[in-house]
């Protein structure tokens, strides 16, 4: 059995079809989503920083607060950014399957989707200005995508993360430990910044017979 991962950024615009600055990476996350749930049973959708979120396929969410009349998934309205985003992602892809929206793992998912940012001060459009260090940590995080080595992510410095803008590091972190200690195939198919903020798309999968 093959386990597959996607990593998403987060970003509202990525919810608005027609819009063009994003349309690269919202192409790359389409189609790393579509592979994603090709022959899933279910899939999990995590944002690492939602504390104690635990919603299924009832759950839902709007981009109301970023001027976006836009909703996604269920008709309960639970979901923060990051899952109403996963949970967009899975409705455009045509998924009708079984949903979860964590923000922990207890089990390796056969189908995991992370809805993760880079960093916020990658160049001179970034909301907290540019600071070398976000663009290194940003190019290190891609790598380590890229590789699949999941106890890079385990080992990332939260609180440098978190104080550079990074709001995915709790989401890296979350599926770095759960996938520690398994062969992986990585491949990252979107890497850039167009809003100053670090996004990326990547796939990870894993032929491990116990997934």
């Amino acid at each position: 059995m093959t386990t597959r991962w996607a990593f998403v950024p987060s970003a509202p615009l990525l919810a608005v079809p027609d819009d063009p600055s994003l349309a690269p990476v919202r192409d790359a996350a389409r189609s790393a989503v579509s592979r994603l749930i090709g022959d899933a049973t279910a899939v999990t959708v995590l944002d690492g920083s939602a504390d104690g979120a635990a919603y299924d396929e009832r759950a839902g969410g709007d981009l109301r607060d970023f001027g976006l009349d836009i909703r996604a998934g269920g008709q309960r309205g639970e979901l923060g950014l990051a899952h109403t985003l996963g949970a967009w992602l899975l409705d455009d892809a045509g998924w009708r399957g079984p949903r979860a929206y964590v923000s922990s793992l207890a089990e390796v998912p056969s189908a995991l989707l992370v809805v993760a940012d880079g960093y916020a001060c990658v160049n001179d459009l970034s909301p907290l200005g540019f600071d070398p260090r976000g663009q290194k940590a940003q190019a290190e995080i891609v790598e380590v995508l890229a590789s699949a080595v999941p106890e890079a992510l385990c080992s990332l410095d939260m609180e440098s993360a978190l104080r550079l803008g990074c709001t995915g590091a709790p989401s890296l972190a979350v599926a770095g430990r759960m996938a520690a200690g398994r062969g992986w195939r990585g491949a990252v198919t979107y890497d850039d910044a167009p809003l100053g903020i670090g996004y990326w798309v990547a796939t990870w999968e894993s032929g491990d017979p116990s997934a």
